[in-house]
């Protein structure tokens, strides 16, 4: 991971509330005791506990209205700069009490929840060394160290298990997005990521050969399952994904859209370099007969329909529509074959 990578944090909306709803509920304590109670010391030490934190809290709140992609500087800096105030305040008003303290864990529960466990512990190490500047300025040695023992203990693991909770969260999230991303039987991405291939492949002007799209149908995939079972319907559908993975070039996109629906999408490949390739798919699938647990052998065919586009403000839609279209006409025309739109 790049240096970048590390100062991102976890995810930038949830990071921007989490700092703005911590730095709101400490200042607004702090301006409220500052009020009940107001601190000991001279007039700057009152003026300060009025001044830093009311700053603070204009800072949140203007922060709260900004995208988060103006924030990209911010993210690292504010637990630090929050962990220098916290103690510059509590130095400034002679405040070395467990109340001055204890908010020390605002920044780093921020850090801990929403940064890269790199910057959550280096976080983590200021606060500790802000607690330690603090407490032994302010306090004799013994309850110095005292104060800063449990301090530092409660800081570490807090740390330490937002840390943890935030890999389980990132580790279930990734394991969502894979599932959303490929299909458990076939192993062939989903819809959605063709969607994704399909916008990408159209917007893009690297290659003037246009794009590609491939739909197909096992043909008669109902009559499998009847008299086969859904186990060997099943099986027919990983045979012929496998079919497709193993004779299509690296940078084709497979997709089962659903059922015995699949789809490849071919960025860059003229015309007819698509519909030939379609063909030899054809081709094979009639040449590789799915092999059966008792011995035997079930022949399959597909349907396949092949659209193209060379312009770039076609829609996905419509060239969906059109995959779609040639594929009913090789339907209609017996099945076993390639289908085009009838504009091709």
């Amino acid at each position: 991971m790049d240096w970048i990578g590390y100062l991102e944090p976890r995810d930038r909306a949830e990071a921007k509330r989490t700092f703005v709803t911590l730095t709101l509920v400490a200042t607004g304590v702090t301006l409220l005791f500052a009020i009940v109670v107001p601190p000991a010391g001279g007039p700057s030490a009152r003026v300060g506990s009025f001044v830093v934190p009311a700053m603070l809290m204009l800072v949140a709140l203007l922060l709260r209205r900004a995208p988060e992609r103006r924030l990209t500087a911010l993210w690292t800096p504010a637990p630090i700069l929050g962990i220098l105030a916290i103690a510059g305040m509590d130095l400034v008003t002679s405040d070395a009490s467990a109340a001055g303290q204890v908010f020390l864990c605002f920044p780093v529960m921020y850090a801990a929840s929403q940064l890269k466990p790199p910057v959550a512990i280096v976080a983590t190490a200021i606060a500790i060394l802000a607690d330690a500047t603090v407490v032994l300025t302010l306090k004799p040695l013994a309850p110095a160290l005292t104060d800063l023992g449990y301090v530092s203990a409660a800081l570490i693991s807090m740390t330490a298990l937002l840390i943890r909770a935030g890999q389980r969260q990132d580790a279930l999230v990734a394991e969502l997005r894979r599932q959303a991303a490929v299909d458990s039987l076939t192993g062939l991405v989903t819809r959605r990521v063709l969607d994704d291939a399909v916008r990408s492949a159209m917007s893009s002007t690297v290659s003037e050969a246009g794009t590609a799209l491939v739909m197909l149908d096992i043909d008669r995939f109902k009559a499998v399952n009847d008299i086969h079972g859904h186990p060997v319907g099943d099986a027919a559908l990983i045979h012929i994904a496998r079919v497709l993975s193993a004779h299509t070039r690296p940078d084709t996109v497979i997709c089962r859209i659903g059922g015995d629906e699949m789809a490849f999408l071919m960025p860059g490949c003229p015309q007819p370099v698509a519909r030939r390739r379609a063909e030899d798919l054809v081709r094979l699938i009639r040449e590789s007969p799915l092999q059966l647990a008792d011995g035997g052998v079930l022949e399959l065919s597909v349907s396949v329909g092949v659209a193209h586009t060379d312009r770039q403000a076609e829609g996905m839609r419509e060239l969906y529509a059109e995959a779609d279209a040639a594929l009913y006409n090789a339907k209609n025309a017996g099945r076993d074959r390639v289908g085009v739109p009838e504009r091709t």
